[in-house]
């Protein structure tokens, strides 16, 4: 079997530092096992994706030093294929059209609020008849496609990181929506996050899914989906998340959390993947610190991933990037150097003779 794995980022903001740990990962473990690693561009979100966020994320993978094997694939542009997903769940009786209407929806998790119960759909337009399907139909009503969870069913998978997992169906919060209808779309042609995943997993044979701890309740939905396709499931490992100092989710208020920004302030790239690679794995040799990404990738192991969050640890950032950055010749130095320098208001020549280039 070769290995095939993914990166699939959406373009609705720049390049995080959670999604380029997650690439670096994929990249390692891909260049370790000899197989591919494939960019996906996940821009099905219409309204939030932006070019320049796409190119973004290009940027900054090709800045770190990741270069992938396939892609960049658009699912912008692989509707027909959700379509035909979709399909064949209908066909197989496996989903369903559902037109319960937002209001409708609304008193439902209000009502269990009440009752102190989880929001869940209660499954209530799962065995419609054709007429009642045609009458609502006849009111106007847009269905959303739902696919059907047998909430007695217990979904358990092996994780590579976090051991045996398992997810019981009653807590996925009922049949699940796959699709929904576009503006005079005639079929249901804009598919929802777990539907166009799997299908686009299974189109490109990913046979391992790195990504973060954050995605266990979406795997439990794809692994039913997988399953229902009658596709082979991939092989799951779920990395712990990246905390700030006091343990909690690494956001904005911690600092910079794009790889541009990182950029923007003068990290030098090596040193920044270099981190990331430290962001929840452990090397063989616990004292080494300081490696390039193939370096890393002969050494890589999920098994050496830690289930526990990962710390941002900026002090430990700043040197690590020291010593790329002393190790540098010279003049590359000074190249890296005189774009801030001159940022920062400084009139500086970066032509002619070097020891002159200060006016």
């Amino acid at each position: 079997m070769t290995v095939r794995v993914r990166i699939a980022p959406s373009p609705t903001g720049n390049l995080h530092i959670g999604t380029a740990r997650t690439a670096v990962f994929n990249w390692l473990f891909a260049r370790r096992q000899g197989g591919q690693f494939i960019l996906r561009i996940e821009d099905t979100d219409v309204e939030r994706s932006r070019p320049e966020f796409t190119q973004n994320i290009l940027d900054g993978l090709q800045w770190l030093g990741l270069d992938w094997d396939e892609g960049p694939f658009f699912q912008s542009q692989r509707a027909e294929l959700y379509r035909q997903t979709v399909q064949t769940l209908l066909d197989k009786g496996l989903a369903y059209p559902c037109y319960c209407t937002a209001e409708e929806l609304q008193q439902m998790r209000e009502a269990q609020k009440a009752r102190k119960q989880a929001p869940r759909y209660d499954n209530r337009h799962r065995n419609l008849t054709d007429e009642q399907r045609t009458e609502f139909a006849a009111q106007g009503r847009k269905p959303v496609i739902r696919f059907i969870i047998d909430d007695e069913r217990e979904i358990v998978w092996d994780d590579q990181i976090r051991g045996r997992l398992s997810w019981q169906g009653r807590d996925l919060g009922g049949d699940m929506v796959i699709a929904r209808r576009g503006e005079g779309d005639a079929d249901f042609g804009v598919p929802l996050y777990n539907l166009a995943v799997v299908a686009d997993d299974m189109d490109m044979g990913i046979t391992h899914v790195i990504r973060g701890e954050d995605h266990i309740a979406n795997t439990a939905k794809q692994i039913l989906l997988y399953e229902a396709l009658g596709a082979a499931v991939p092989i799951f490992a779920h990395s712990p998340l990246i905390l700030n100092q006091k343990g909690q989710k690494l956001s904005k208020r911690d600092g910079a959390t794009s790889v541009k920004e990182f950029a923007e302030m003068g990290f030098w790239p090596a040193a920044i993947a270099n981190y990331m690679s430290l962001l929840g794995w452990t090397p063989p040799d616990a004292t080494q610190e300081i490696f390039t990404l193939d370096e890393a990738a002969q050494q890589f192991d999920l098994g050496r991933v830690n289930k526990a969050g990962a710390r941002f640890d900026w002090a430990k950032l700043d040197w690590l990037n020291g010593q790329y950055l002393r190790a540098l010749p010279t003049e590359e130095l000074l190249d890296q150097l005189l774009p801030y320098w001159q940022a920062a208001g400084y009139e500086l020549d970066a032509a002619g003779d070097r020891p002159g280039y200060c006016k």
